[in-house]
């Protein structure tokens, strides 16, 4: 009785090994796609494909009378703003897409200008018609890109996908 106990456990015991390879087996192709990404640059990461806008929050720094406080912006934009495309080109160029919904017909389809990415890829200036604009980048993925821009005590964070 003894001998079919520890038997059974050796069978049960050869069947989850085989099912952990199994997992296993599954996990690594995502993995290597992960290590893929993390060895594109940031100016390949940014300048892959066009940008949308995911989400907008505003928030305003905490003081002696007042906490800090968040807004959610994004479902508060204008329709001919949510649907905006930027793209980030190489060699420094940008352009803002105004897409399918625009706010008067006569507006231009799209703003041009230029940007660019510091070396250690944690800020971004972006620049349309003499006016720059400099941008914190929180976070710059394959699928994700956040900027802050923070002015007189109050931060936007901007997230877009592609």
């Amino acid at each position: 009785m003894k001998r079919m106990s520890f038997l059974l456990g050796l069978a049960a015991a050869a069947l989850s090994f085989t099912s952990c390879q199994k997992e296993l087996d599954q996990v690594l192709p995502a993995t290597q796609e992960s290590a893929a990404a993390l060895t594109q640059s940031k100016n390949d990461l940014l300048t892959a494909s066009p940008w949308h806008l995911a989400a907008l929050t505003s928030s305003v720094a905490a003081t002696a009378s007042q906490e800090a406080g968040t807004v959610d912006m994004l479902a508060r934009l204008k329709p001919w703003v949510r649907d905006n495309v930027f793209t980030y080109a190489a060699g420094g160029s940008y352009t803002a897409n105004e897409a399918e919904i625009k706010i008067h017909p006569q507006t231009p389809q799209q703003l041009t200008g230029t940007w660019q990415l510091s070396a250690p890829g944690d800020s971004l200036t972006v620049t349309q018609e003499n006016v720059a604009r400099h941008y914190a980048v929180a976070e710059l993925t394959g699928s994700t890109l956040r900027l802050n821009y923070t002015q007189a005590g109050k931060t936007t964070s901007s997230v877009y996908s592609h």
